[in-house]
C-alpha cells in the first residue's frame, strides 16, 4: 500500500476507505441545505423538502431572515425513528437562553410526510433584541394575562398600566425605557408565534425614525399599522407628539412596516369596538396622517364603515367607523376637537349618547 498526501491507495491503485473516510461521510457530512422566505408551515416544508427526494432521506429549511450561530452543527442527524420526524431548533435569549421562537431552522423528511415534531435543544440562533419592551393597557380585563403571556416569550417585557391619556401613556413607557429605543404593545395585540421584537435599525434612524408594523383586523381582514407593534424613539415618547392625535406619526420620519406582527383584538364588547373604529376613522376621514396616499385611505376608511363579515361586535364596529368618519370629516381643521378621541372618558359620553340613537343589532 502506498501512502500518497491524506488519500490512500493499495497496490493496484483502486482507493482505499479508511475508517476516517466513514466518519467523514456518515457523520459530518451535512444534509442539503435549502433557504427559503415562506412561511414554516407543515404543508410549505413538506413540499419543499420533497424536491430533494432523489439527493437525500433529510433536508434542512433555513428562513432567509435567521441569523444562524456559526457553530451550529450542520452534521447534526437524528435516530432511525427521528427521520419520520420535523425537527425545529430554538432561537433564544442570549442572557437566559430561553426559547423565543422555532422557525428559523428546520429538518425535514423529504418523502412527502412527517409524523409529528420534535423540538430540539440546539440553538440555532439568538435573539437580538436591542430595545425595551412594553406593554400599554388601560384597564382592560385580560391585559394582566396578555402580559403575562407575553413574559413568557420575553421575559424583560415592562408593563404600563391604566395611565390616563393616551400620550401620558407612551410618555410614560418613555421614562420607564433604559435604552434608546421602545418596542410599544398595545393590550388588545395578540402577537403572532413569528414575531420576535428582533429589528434593529441603523444608527442613523435612532433618534428620528418611528416604525409601525401591520396589524390584522379580525372584523374586516384590513392589514395595516392600525393597532400594529411599533417601535418608537425613546425621545419622541418623551417630548414629542402629545399635541397631534395620532402621535406616532409625529417623528421626522415614519416608516411603515408590510410585514404582519399582531392581531389587533379591539372587538372585545360593544365599547371598546365602538372605540376603537371610531377613533381611527377620525384620523382616516380628517387625513392627519400625512404618510398615507388619499387612495389608500379611502380604501380602508370604506372597509371599516362597510365591512365586518359576521365578525363579533362588528354592528359597533361600523356604527363606531361612520360616527367616527363624520366627526374626522366635520373637525378636520379643529385640532382641539380632533385631539378629544385620545380622552377616553370623552369617548365614552359619545358611545352612551351614540347608543341611545337606533343601532340595529
Amino acid at each position: 500500500m502506498i501512502n500518497l498526501g491524506n488519500t490512500l491507495f493499495d497496490y493496484i491503485g483502486q482507493t482505499v476507505v479508511t475508517p476516517w473516510d466513514r466518519l467523514k461521510k456518515h457523520i459530518f457530512q451535512s444534509y442539503p441545505i435549502h433557504t427559503t422566505s415562506m412561511p414554516a408551515t407543515d404543508d410549505n416544508l413538506l413540499a419543499v423538502a420533497r424536491k430533494y427526494e432523489d439527493e437525500s432521506d433529510m433536508v434542512w429549511i433555513v428562513s432567509d431572515k435567521a441569523k444562524i450561530v456559526t457553530d451550529f452543527p450542520w452534521h447534526f442527524r437524528p435516530s432511525d425513528i427521528g427521520h419520520a420526524f420535523i425537527h425545529s431548533f430554538p432561537r433564544v435569549i442570549k442572557r437566559t437562553k430561553r426559547p423565543v421562537i422555532w422557525n428559523d431552522i428546520k429538518l425535514v423528511p423529504t418523502g412527502g410526510l412527517a409524523h409529528g415534531h420534535v423540538k430540539n435543544k440546539i440553538i440555532s440562533s439568538y435573539h437580538e433584541s436591542e430595545f425595551n419592551i412594553i406593554m400599554i393597557s388601560y384597564h382592560e380585563p385580560e391585559a394582566d394575562k396578555k402580559f403575562q403571556d407575553l413574559k413568557e416569550r420575553f421575559p424583560e417585557v415592562k408593563h404600563v398600566k391604566n395611565v390616563k391619556g393616551i400620550g401620558e401613556a407612551h410618555k410614560a413607557a418613555g421614562k420607564l425605557s433604559d435604552t434608546d429605543m421602545v418596542w410599544i404593545v398595545d393590550a388588545d395585540a395578540d402577537v403572532l408565534p413569528t414575531f420576535a421584537f428582533d429589528y434593529v435599525p441603523p444608527m442613523s434612524k435612532r433618534k428620528n425614525t418611528t416604525y409601525s408594523w401591520s396589524a390584522r383586523n379580525p372584523v374586516n381582514d384590513l392589514e395595516y399599522g392600525y393597532g400594529g407593534i411599533k417601535l418608537f424613539p425613546k425621545e419622541q415618547l418623551l417630548t414629542m407628539g402629545h399635541e397631534l392625535p395620532d402621535f406616532s406619526t409625529g417623528a421626522a420620519f415614519f416608516q411603515p412596516v408590510r410585514d404582519v406582527a399582531n392581531i389587533t383584538c379591539f372587538n372585545k364588547d360593544p365599547f371598546r369596538t365602538w372605540r376603537s373604529s371610531f377613533r381611527e376613522c377620525v384620523k382616516l376621514s380628517s387625513k392627519i396622517n400625512p404618510n398615507v396616499v388619499d387612495a389608500e385611505t379611502e380604501h380602508r376608511l370604506n372597509d371599516w364603515c362597510t365591512v365586518d363579515n359576521g365578525a363579533r361586535f362588528g354592528r359597533y364596529c361600523i356604527k363606531g367607523a361612520n360616527e367616527g368618519k363624520s366627526y374626522g370629516i366635520k373637525h378636520k381643521d379643529d385640532i382641539d376637537a380632533l385631539n378629544k378621541i385620545n380622552d377616553f372618558e370623552w369617548l365614552r359620553e359619545q358611545f352612551v349618547a351614540s347608543m341611545k340613537k337606533r343601532i340595529d343589532i
